[in-house]
């Protein structure tokens, strides 16, 4: 960037400097030297192969760098992020561009000093904060040289410091996921990655938000895996033998009942939420016929033969409701399960997975109101059946 561009302006007039920006790219280059443009805008300097800042002869580092401005007050990384909005509302395409640089310079950070190092990850942290930044360069920081010592770990963590000024710990997580970035645990230094160096270290920083979002991105994890795994020994099991007898079946059966109560041990799941993952699992399954008229025999068939597993996770009650309400939910948001959900219910009850009294609790009051008139329609006669047989039942016990 030719010193003559800012000549005459003063370093903290960031009206004029954005205007003198912004006539410059008429003839300056911004697409060609964009790389070189930003590395200026943020060090003051060209960073140089061996990641030395080399600032320029005559006037210095750039007085309205991030690392002067950052240097000199609180409120220098702010001014300084809105010189770099200001000037690609014009020119859009900077904002790719600055993306890019953005990892070379982030590459570097092991080059940096602590104090500089701080304000970079002070001025990306505004912009990540104002969504001006993606997430994405970031990922750099994931090199080995650069976790080994605890760098990137400390960087990322100021990084989202400035984030959680402004936003919560969820719109932080989704920030991270949309910038491909599947977990913090991979900025922490090979030996440290474990949930409780992980909690010991945002306890230190005072972000135990990021501590519970983690728990809880985990478990998701988890029950993502364990759907996979019963899916897993469906499709196994489909592939080796295409004609199961009842033998094969009852096998799998307990394969998936084995790999269900383990997983309930590790994770510390209830019983009623380990059955509807089995459901989903289960359902994920199926390769669905192209054929409408097919679906039904399709559908119908598959729970059946899969209901031990189902019966063995609900002994209780309230396992019985949520996999009744589950499945209510399931048929709701598969359009082409959606007028089958009566007659699943009625395979689920001859099968002992549901009980009649946990089917006329569901009718009465727990039912979801996704669908409900729909449900209850298509379960009305199975229903005043159920209630029949309860009334049939309270008569010979009072006789």
């Amino acid at each position: 960037m030719s010193p003559k561009v800012i000549e005459g302006i003063e370093p903290t007039d960031f009206g004029k400097i954005s205007a003198a920006l912004d006539t410059a790219g008429n003839t300056l280059d911004y697409r060609r030297y964009g790389d070189t443009f930003f590395e200026v805008l943020v060090t003051g300097g060209i960073i140089a192969p061996g990641g030395i800042i080399e600032d320029d002869e005559e006037f210095g580092k750039l007085p309205f760098s991030l690392f002067v401005l950052a240097d000199a007050s609180e409120q220098g990384a702010q001014d300084w992020a809105k010189l770099i909005t200001r000037l690609t509302r014009r020119y859009k395409y900077l904002e790719r561009i600055f993306a890019d640089a953005s990892k070379h310079i982030l590459e570097n950070v092991h080059r940096y000093s602590d104090a500089d190092n701080k304000k970079l990850s002070q001025g990306l942290g505004v912009l990540v904060s104002i969504g001006f930044l993606p997430m994405d360069p970031f990922r750099v920081l994931q090199k080995d040289h650069l976790v080994k010592d605890g760098l990137a770990l400390r960087f990322i963590t100021d990084v989202m410091r400035e984030y959680l000024k402004t936003h919560t710990a969820q719109q932080l997580h989704v920030a991270l996921i949309r910038g491909k970035i599947a977990s913090l645990v991979d900025f922490f230094p090979a030996n440290k990655r474990d949930d409780d160096c992980f909690a010991r270290h945002f306890e230190a920083e005072d972000m135990t938000a990021l501590i519970e979002m983690h728990i809880a991105s985990q478990a998701n994890v988890n029950r993502n895996e364990f759907i996979a795994q019963i899916e897993s020994i469906l499709r196994t099991a489909k592939a080796n033998d295409e004609d199961e007898d009842e033998d094969d079946i009852l096998a799998i059966n307990k394969e998936m009942a084995k790999a269900a109560k383990l997983a309930m041990r590790t994770n510390k799941w209830p019983e009623e939420e380990t059955v509807q993952l089995v459901w989903e699992g289960l359902l994920s399954a199926v390769d669905w016929a192209m054929k409408p008229e097919q679906i039904e025999n399709q559908a119908i068939g598959h729970v059946k033969r899969y209901t031990p597993v189902l019966e063995v996770l609900t002994t209780a009650p309230k396992s019985e409701i949520k996999l009744l309400q589950y499945v209510q939910n399931y048929c709701y948001k598969d359009a082409k399960l959606m007028k089958y959900f009566g007659k699943i219910i009625q395979v689920l009850y001859q099968e002992d997975v549901l009980s009649d009294s946990a089917i006329l609790f569901w009718a009465k009051k727990g039912v979801k109101p996704q669908g409900k008139a729909v449900f209850l329609k298509q379960t009305e006669r199975f229903i005043k059946f159920l209630e029949e047989q309860e009334d049939d039942s309270d008569s010979e016990d009072e006789e």
